[in-house]
C-alpha cells in the first residue's frame, strides 16, 4: 500500500511540475512544415514537428525562449510562460530575407562563397575535433513505406506481404522508434545504449535504429555509402563543387548566415547537391538541406537521399552540436516503388562525461533487457515527435493483426493454402510447412539438378530437407537434409546427409554431424561448378572437373571463444577411392574431341598418389579478429568488422593408424598441414576507391604418408567466366591442379575497385556506372616455383539494380616468363566461408 500511496504522490507531482507545449508550424500560408526544430533557446532540450507539422514539448513551470527553425525560413524565438498546465502555441515562419546589397558581384569575378568555402575548410579540421567527447540523448523515428508494389514477381504472388500493403499496393513497412544514450570519444569512439525500442507489429522485437548509423558528418572529408561521398567542406572539395553564395540570413541571434548553393562540377561525381548555411565569422555549419542521387553513390537501389540537419550552439564562443537530423529517401527495384524517413533528436548534451577508461570497447551499441518491453502511455509520455495519423493507425492496426496471425488458427490456414501442390514446384521443388510448431520440410525437384560430368555422364540428385526453430526468431533451430545421387553412366547410387544445429547465437554455436557416400572434387572448395562443367562438357566437349569417391563421416564445430577469435574444428573418417571415366557424350565435337582421363591433374605427381585409401583427420581454424566491433542485443549479436585485417590460423593432422595396433580400422594417411592467412576487404582509400588484398603461407611440417586428396590445392580457373566473390582466392588463369603441392607454398591476392574514380571522368563512358578494376596474384610452390598474373577490368557492368558482372584481361607468367594472356566475365554468386576448407 505504501508504495501504491508513493507512486500516486510521484503522478501527482510530475502533473503539477510539466506541462505540455504543443502546436503546430506552419508556413504563411498555412502549409505545415515537417521535421522543423523547436527547441529551448541555449539549450538542446527540444524536438522537431512530424509529416504534418505537428510538435510537442514537455517543459517544467517557468519562463522559456522557444526557438523555432526550419531551413529556408527566417528563425523566429517565442517567449512562454509554463503555468502547469497544457499550452496551445502555433508559430507560422517567415521565407528568408535573403540579402545580397552589400555584396558587389563583378562580370567573370569568383562568386563570394568561394572565400567562405575556403573559410569552412581551414576550420573543418577544428571543428572536427573541438569537442573531445560528449554524450547525450537521441531519440530516432524511422519509418519506411511501401509505395507501390506489383501483384506478382517472377510469377509469383507478392500478396499484402504480411498484412504490410492495403488495397492500393501501398503501406508501411518499418516503423519503429528508439531511445538511446550515445557517447563519443575523440578520434572515433562510439557506444551507444538502447534503454527503449518499439517495432511496429512486432512486440518482442528490437529496434535496428542506429544514431551511429546516422552519422553523417560533414566535417569528415567523406561519409560512406556504396561508395565514398565527399563533404562540401571536404579538403580538395573545390575539384568537385561549384559554389554560389545565395544570400545571407540574420538569425534572431544576431550571426549572419551565409546560404550557399552546392554544385556538382561533373554529373557523376559522389557529392552532394543543394544548400549548406555557414554562420559568418565563425565558419561553422549551421544547417543543410542536401541531397544525393543513387547514381553517385552507386546504390542502385536508391533513387535519391535527402539530409537535412539542424546545428544549434550548446558552447560559448564556437560550440554548435546536432540537434536533429531528417534523412529521408526515395527508390525503387523490381516493380517496388518505396520511400522513407529516419528522424533523429540529438539532445541534453554534456560535453565533458565521466567516462572510465575502459568504458568504450569493442561494444558499439548495447540494447538493453527489457527495452521493448515498454507500453503504450510510456511511448506517449516521452515521445518527442508527435504520431502522424497513419503511423498510430499503422501500430494499432499491426498490433491487432500480430495477434490473430500468430494465433494457431490462422496459421493453421496459412499452411493449407501454401502447402497445397502446385505445377510449379516440378521445376523448383516443394515445400511443407507447420508454421505453430516453426518447422518444414522440403524437396528439391530432381529436374532442376540434372547435370553431366565425364565420371557419371548424366547424373541427377534427390535433395530433401527438414528445418525446425526452438524460437521466434530462429536463432536456435535445427537443420536436418540428405541426397540421394545417380549417375546414369556409372550406374551407381550414392547417398548421403546430416544435421546442423545453431544454438547460443551469441557465441554463434554451430555443431554440424555429416555422413555418406559423395563423388566429390579434389578440391572441396570446387574450383569449377557442376553446372558449368556440364555447359563445357556439353556444348564445348570439355569436362574441367576432376572427382573421386569418398565415403565418410565428419563433425564440425563453431564457436566464438572470445570476441573477434572464432574457432571452427573438424574430425573426418574418409575411405578414398580414385575414379575413371564412364562416359563420352557431347552435344558437338563428337569426333574431333575426346575427354582428359579423370587422374590427369598434376604432371609432377608421384606414382601411386591417387590410389585408394583411408583417411582420419582432425584440425581446426582460428579467426583472430582484433579490434572486432559489435551490436549487443538481448538475443543475438551483429558484427560490425574491424580496422585491423583479419588474420587465419590452420591446422590439419593426418592420423596413421594400423590395423595390428589393434584398432578395427585403419587410417593410411601421416601428416601436418601449419598456414597462416591475413586478409582485408574494402579498404577505403576516400575517393580513389576500395582496395583489398590477402596472402597466405603453408607448409606440410610432417608429410610422411599423403595422398593426392590431402594435398594443398588451389582455386585455379582454365574457363571463361570467374565467381567474384571469389576473387580474393582465386588465380584467374591457373591451371586446377597443376601446381598442388605436398611441400611449402606462398600466395598473394590483391585488387582495387577504383569505384568510378577515373571512368566517372570519361565523358559518355561515365552514364553507364562502371568502374576499373585492378588485381594481381602470386603463387609460390616449392615444386613449380613461382607463378604470377596482373589484371585490368570493369567491374559493376549492368544497367539499373542488375549489375552482377565484370570482365577482365589476365596476362600470366611463369618463373618470370610470359606465359599468356586471356580473359575473363565475372559474376556475382555469394557463397560461405572459403578460408574453412
Amino acid at each position: 500500500m505504501r508504495i501504491t500511496f508513493s507512486f500516486l504522490f510521484f503522478l501527482v507531482k510530475t502533473a503539477f511540475l510539466f506541462a505540455q507545449v504543443k502546436g503546430i508550424v506552419t508556413d504563411t500560408s498555412g502549409e505545415p512544415l515537417p521535421f522543423a526544430s523547436v527547441y529551448v533557446q541555449g539549450t538542446t532540450n527540444g524536438t522537431t514537428t512530424n509529416l504534418k507539422g505537428e510538435y510537442f514539448l514537455d517543459l517544467e513551470k517557468g519562463g522559456y525562449q522557444l526557438v523555432f527553425q526550419y531551413i529556408g525560413y527566417k528563425q523566429k524565438i517565442v517567449s512562454i510562460n509554463i503555468e502547469g498546465t497544457n499550452t496551445k502555441l502555433d508559430v507560422k515562419l517567415e521565407p528568408e530575407s535573403i540579402e545580397l546589397s552589400t555584396v558587389e558581384i563583378k562580370a567573370n569575378a569568383e562568386d563570394p562563397a568561394y572565400p567562405i568555402i575556403r573559410k569552412a575548410i581551414e576550420k573543418r579540421e577544428y571543428y572536427k575535433n573541438l569537442v573531445e567527447s560528449f554524450s547525450c540523448d537521441v531519440y530516432i523515428k524511422g519509418n519506411v513505406k511501401i509505395l507501390d508494389a506489383p501483384k506478382k514477381l517472377l510469377g509469383q504472388d507478392v500478396g499484402d506481404l504480411d498484412g504490410n500493403l492495403d488495397t492500393t499496393r501501398q503501406g508501411i513497412v518499418y516503423l519503429s522508434e528508439s531511445i538511446s544514450k550515445l557517447y563519443f570519444k575523440q578520434p572515433d569512439k562510439y557506444k551507444e545504449v538502447m534503454m527503449s525500442s518499439k517495432v511496429s507489429g512486432n512486440n518482442q522485437g528490437f529496434s535496428f535504429n542506429s544514431a551511429q548509423e546516422m552519422d553523417f558528418n560533414l566535417y569528415r572529408n567523406f561519409s560512406k555509402f556504396g561508395r565514398n561521398v565527399m563533404s562540401p567542406i571536404a579538403d580538395g572539395a573545390m575539384g568537385y563543387y561549384k559554389y554560389r553564395l545565395q544570400g545571407v540570413i540574420v538569425d534572431e541571434a544576431g550571426n549572419l548566415i551565409n546560404k550557399i548553393e552546392v554544385i556538382a562540377k561533373r554529373s557523376e561525381d559522389p557529392v552532394y547537391q543543394g544548400i549548406i548555411y555557414i554562420v559568418d565569422k565563425l565558419w561553422n555549419i549551421q544547417s543543410t538541406d542536401l541531397y544525393l542521387t543513387g547514381g553517385r553513390a552507386q546504390s542502385p537501389f536508391i533513387d535519391t537521399l535527402y539530409i537535412r540537419q539542424t546545428h544549434v550552439p550548446v558552447a560559448s564562443p564556437d560550440t554548435w552540436r546536432l540537434f536533429s537530423q531528417s534523412i529521408s529517401l526515395v527508390g525503387g527495384a523490381l516493380g517496388f516503388k518505396f520511400g522513407g524517413s529516419f528522424t533523429g533528436i540529438f539532445s541534453n548534451y554534456d560535453l565533458a562525461p565521466n567516462l572510465g577508461v575502459r568504458f568504450f570497447g569493442n561494444e558499439l551499441m548495447k540494447v538493453e533487457d527489457g527495452a521493448n518491453e515498454k507500453d503504450a502511455t510510456f511511448w506517449e509520455e516521452v515521445r518527442p515527435v508527435p504520431l502522424t495519423t497513419e503511423e498510430t493507425v499503422d501500430y494499432h492496426r499491426k498490433d491487432s493483426i500480430r495477434v490473430v496471425r500468430e494465433s494457431k488458427p490462422f496459421l493453421d490456414s496459412l499452411d493449407k493454402v501454401n502447402n497445397k501442390f502446385k505445377f510449379g514446384a516440378l521445376l523448383f521443388g516443394y515445400t511443407h510447412q507447420n508454421s505453430w510448431k516453426r518447422s518444414s520440410f522440403t524437396i528439391k525437384s530432381p529436374l532442376n539438378t540434372l547435370q553431366f560430368n565425364a565420371v557419371q555422364g548424366f547424373n541427377l540428385n534427390l535433395d530433401l530437407g527438414f528445418k525446425k526453430a526452438f524460437d521466434k526468431e530462429k536463432n536456435r533451430r535445427l537443420e536436418i537434409n540428405g541426397k540421394v545421387n545417380y549417375g546414369f553412366s556409372e550406374e551407381i547410387f550414392r547417398a548421403s546427409g546430416g544435421f546442423t544445429y545453431y544454438f547460443n547465437p551469441k557465441k554463434f554455436s554451430r555443431l554440424e554431424m555429416t555422413g555418406g557416400a559423395v563423388a566429390t572434387q579434389f578440391n572441396e572448395l570446387e574450383p569449377i561448378s557442376p553446372l558449368l562443367n556440364t555447359s563445357y562438357a556439353l556444348f564445348g566437349h570439355r569436362n574441367y572437373i576432376r572427382l573421386y569417391d569418398k565415403k565418410f563421416f565428419q563433425a564440425n564445430y563453431r564457436h566464438e571463444i572470445l570476441n573477434g577469435w572464432m574457432l571452427y574444428t573438424i574430425a573426418q573418417f574418409a575411405d578414398r577411392s580414385p575414379l575413371t571415366n564412364h562416359s563420352d557424350y557431347s552435344f558437338f565435337y563428337k569426333n574431333s574431341r575426346v575427354y582428359a582421363q579423370n587422374d590427369s591433374l598434376n604432371t609432377f605427381l608421384p606414382d601411386g598418389e591417387i590410389s585408394a585409401s583411408k583417411a582420419l583427420v582432425a584440425g581446426f581454424s582460428l579467426r583472430i579478429r582484433f579490434g572486432q566491433k559489435y551490436y549487443n542485443f538481448p538475443d543475438q549479436k551483429y558484427l560490425s568488422g574491424s580496422k585491423f585485417p583479419d588474420i587465419w590460423l590452420h591446422y590439419r593432422k593426418g592420423i596413421s593408424i594400423h590395423p595390428n595396433s589393434g584398432n578395427a580400422f585403419r587410417s593410411d594417411v601421416d601428416y601436418d598441414r601449419l598456414s597462416i592467412a591475413i586478409s582485408k576487404n574494402n579498404i577505403a582509400l576516400g575517393l580513389a576507391g576500395e582496395t583489398s588484398f590477402r596472402m597466405e603461407a603453408g607448409k606440410f611440417l610432417n608429410n610422411k604418408a599423403l595422398y593426392f586428396y590431402d594435398y594443398r590445392h588451389f582455386l585455379g580457373n582454365e574457363i571463361q567466366i570467374g565467381n567474384q566473390e571469389r576473387y580474393l582466392y582465386t588465380f584467374k588463369m591457373l591451371p586446377y591442379y597443376e601446381f598442388s603441392t605436398r611441400d611449402a607454398w606462398a600466395e598473394a591476392h590483391w585488387q582495387h575497385d577504383f569505384k568510378g574514380f577515373i571512368t566517372d571522368k570519361i565523358p559518355g563512358f561515365k552514364k553507364l556506372g562502371w568502374s576499373l578494376v585492378a588485381g594481381a596474384n602470386f603463387l609460390y610452390t616449392t615444386e613449380k616455383k613461382d607463378y604470377f598474373e596482373a589484371s585490368l577490368g570493369l567491374n559493376n557492368i549492368g544497367f539499373g539494380i542488375v549489375r552482377f558482372f565484370r570482365f577482365d584481361v589476365v596476362s600470366s607468367f611463369l618463373n618470370g616468363k610470359y606465359d599468356g594472356t586471356g580473359y575473363l566475365i565475372g559474376i556475382n554468386l555469394p557463397l560461405g566461408d572459403l578460408e574453412l576448407l
